[in-house]
């Protein structure tokens, strides 16, 4: 018997924009049902549900108790596939059988035994049904709360569509359109991953990129899919925390999960053969990275500066940011992450690629592949190291970052204790040579930027030893890096 799934988009909106949304004509002529639901999630006090894939909640409607079982399941790039599993409950416990889901069969029993309330989540929602052409039933639901972890709690204010019946295509054209009246996001956090932030303390912190696990048996199209998703998620996080308060680490992050994102889109280019749009993805997301770039420059050389040039400087981040700040409030860059993932879910190079045995070759082999072909281009252009110009160093430097978060990507794909040591070694001894590239760099970059900003400061000395030493250093890292055994060959 198949599992229930549900296929559904989200979207965030600022909660003044809420009395707008209501009043859309898109929403259809009929006033929606409103409710109130507070929901109560479960774990064990060190989160093994969530650990195995899972949430556990009871949602309370007035007087009617509704038991949901999630599985995390799969994700295109922003749209949520999951398995669910729902059944009436009589009071305010879970109520854990054979038949209302998996997590007897993927939770060790001791484990179920130990589950206790981790958080609330409180909505006021209006939903209904969309009626579009072709048929297509789309249910949504405008949701406006809080969630509540102790001491704690965090707005929320989404919008879900739901298909009910059609494609997935409706769901994004529907966004689309929503967004030409009010402004609307890409939501990449479920109510469950919300809590769970926010009893970790994380909720509206800067965020690294989390693991990506692929499956070993996928192919290259899932993972790809799997690896964008990851990179949107890591973007989104960080770009509400810049909306929130400009932090330095958000745009550092924010900057990183684009450069992650390109990476992906340079690994797996011989999949898009034909697919123009993934060219004009690369494009945008070159432009938005450089557009971020100018701000972690400056944030970079803050901390080397005193006194009134530290203030000035300080002057031209907070101009600067303000600029990009407007850029992130636009609808060109408020729908990159919701094209982004309606075209890996139904673009060209999925529905009609020009070589489909490419797209659905074996992960473990196409990785394999790029990864040896990332470390032959490196081991070619790096040559001489100490000897190449700033400009061909540089090259470098960003040839070393793919190759970094190309292994990140991959790692899932080869488990056991003699790739994982391989790995680790790998990746020091990679570190290792981008720190000294990076100082190289920023020892290049910095006169510049003061003259470009019209700044007079005086840098800390600089002696040419120094650049000497560094360059020596950088090809002293190089030799072992090269040397390395590949982790990804056994």
């Amino acid at each position: 018997m198949t599992d229930p799934v549900e296929i559904e988009l989200k979207l965030e909106y600022d909660p003044a924009d809420r009395d707008r949304l209501l009043a859309s004509p898109l929403l259809g002529s009929q006033s929606g049902r409103q409710r109130r639901l507070v929901a109560t999630y479960f774990d064990t006090p060190d989160q093994q549900l969530a650990k195995a894939g899972y949430s556990l909640r009871i949602r309370r409607t007035d007087d009617e108790r509704i038991q949901t079982v999630k599985a995390a399941g799969s994700r295109a790039a922003g749209l949520f596939v999951r398995g669910e599993w729902e059944q009436p409950v009589s009071g305010d416990w879970p109520v854990l059988t054979d038949s209302t889901g998996p997590l007897r069969q993927f939770v060790d029993a001791r484990d179920l035994k130990r589950i206790a309330a981790l958080f609330v989540t409180d909505i006021d929602r209006i939903d209904g049904m969309i009626e579009r052409p072709g048929a297509t039933l789309i249910e949504y639901a405008i949701d406006q709360g809080q969630a509540r972890a102790d001491d704690h709690s965090a707005p929320i204010s989404e919008i879900e569509f739901e298909l009910k019946q059609g494609t997935p295509q409706a769901l994004f054209d529907l966004a689309r359109q929503l967004n030409e009246e009010i402004p609307v996001r890409l939501g990449v956090r479920t109510k469950s991953a919300r809590g769970y932030a926010l009893v970790a303390g994380k909720l509206a912190a800067p965020a690294k990129a989390d693991p990506v696990r692929l499956d070993s048996d996928g192919t290259a199209g899932t993972a790809f899919a799997a690896i964008v998703d990851s990179c949107l998620r890591q973007y989104r996080i960080n770009e509400a925390v810049l909306l929130d308060n400009g932090a330095v680490e958000a745009v550092h992050q924010a900057r990183v999960a684009l450069r992650r994102l390109r990476t992906a889109l340079f690994l797996f280019k011989p999949l898009f053969a034909g697919d123009r749009q993934a060219g004009l993805f690369n494009a945008e997301c070159r432009w938005l990275a450089g557009e971020l770039g100018g701000i972690r420059d400056i944030d970079v050389l803050v901390p080397k500066l005193e006194g009134a040039a530290r203030t000035a400087l300080g002057a031209i981040r907070d101009t600067n940011f303000a600029h990009v700040r407007s850029l992130l409030e636009s609808s060109r860059v408020r729908l990159l992450p919701i094209e982004i993932a309606e075209w890996i879910a139904l673009g060209h190079w999925q529905t009609a690629p020009e070589d489909a045995a490419l797209r659905d070759k074996d992960i473990r082999s196409f990785a394999d592949d790029r990864l040896d072909s990332l470390r032959k281009r490196i081991k070619r252009e790096g040559h001489g190291l100490s000897s190449l110009d700033d400009e061909r160093r540089h090259s470098v430097r960003k040839d070393a970052k793919k190759l970094r978060y190309a292994a990140e990507f991959f790692v899932s794909l080869y488990p056991g204790r003699k790739p994982r040591r391989r790995l680790d070694r790998f990746l020091d001894r990679l570190e290792a040579l981008q720190d000294k590239l990076g100082e190289l760099n920023d020892m290049a970059a910095a006169p510049e930027l003061l003259r470009r900003l019209g700044l007079d400061a005086d840098l800390p000395m600089r002696r040419k030893k120094s650049r000497a030493r560094l360059l020596d250093r950088a090809e002293d890292c190089f030799e072992p890096l090269i040397d390395s055994k590949r982790f990804w060959r056994g």
